[in-house]
């Protein structure tokens, strides 16, 4: 990674859980919570063979209305099972070392800042507030205001429109596959912090434009600057 990588870059924005923070969420479980769910409501279960829980709601809402049920009422019932499982994480979550110190840098320097997760609004915020990290964030995108989670690149068109930002001016870090792909589908650069959801194999594979260990890494280049 060259030193002049945050060159023109005018804002950057970060996934939120396996990025900033410690990977806490139960995978396994909320994935088995709602196919349960939807094994109860009626919904064919060999269609969501190998799906994630990142793809499930998505998947879920385009079978919905193939059954002639609306899909926002699936939607709801799945977010209402995710919700749960944040506040569970919200529990142990910590920040990753140098993730505060890394903000702090940015909004220093003018980079301005955006948060695009997963996770429900209810659970961000509150994690947010006792971090202490609300004011490093010019702007936050969590999955109740897009129709589709990551791998889905709308969370980061949505941050690029409220930042006022063009996408050959901006930089995604994250930690998974989904960051990856969302990242690319919203035509940025991404950068992959190690240590969270996926094995270093994997998100190789995949070919991800900038790969760390820790945020200390990229404090260090700021001061180079």
């Amino acid at each position: 990674m060259g030193k002049d990588f945050l060159k023109d870059v005018e804002a950057i924005l970060f996934d939120f859980e396996g990025t900033l923070v410690d990977f806490q969420w139960n995978l396994t479980g909320a994935v088995r919570e709602t196919l349960e769910m939807l094994r109860a409501s009626g919904f064919p279960i060999d269609r969501f063979q190998g799906r994630k829980y990142s793809t499930l709601m998505n998947e879920s809402m385009k079978i919905a209305i193939e059954l002639g049920r609306f899909p926002d009422e699936v939607r709801e019932k799945i977010g209402a099972i995710y919700d749960q499982y944040d506040e569970d994480a919200l529990t142990r979550w910590n920040l990753r070392p140098g993730a505060r110190n890394f903000l702090s840098a940015l909004k220093t320097k003018g980079i301005k800042t955006g948060l695009v997760s997963n996770v429900g609004i209810k659970a961000l915020e509150k994690a947010l507030q006792k971090m202490d990290l609300q004011r490093l964030f010019n702007v936050t995108v969590s999955r109740n205001e897009v129709k589709s989670l990551k791998p889905s690149g709308e969370g980061i068109h949505l941050a690029f429109k409220r930042l006022q930002i063009k996408k050959d001016r901006a930089l995604f870090i994250g930690d998974s596959l989904d960051d990856i792909h969302a990242a690319k589908e919203a035509g940025l650069k991404v950068m992959i912090i190690l240590g969270g959801e996926i094995p270093k194999a994997d998100l190789l594979f995949v070919n991800p434009d900038f790969l760390i260990q820790t945020f200390d890494e990229l404090i260090a280049y700021l001061k180079e600057e």
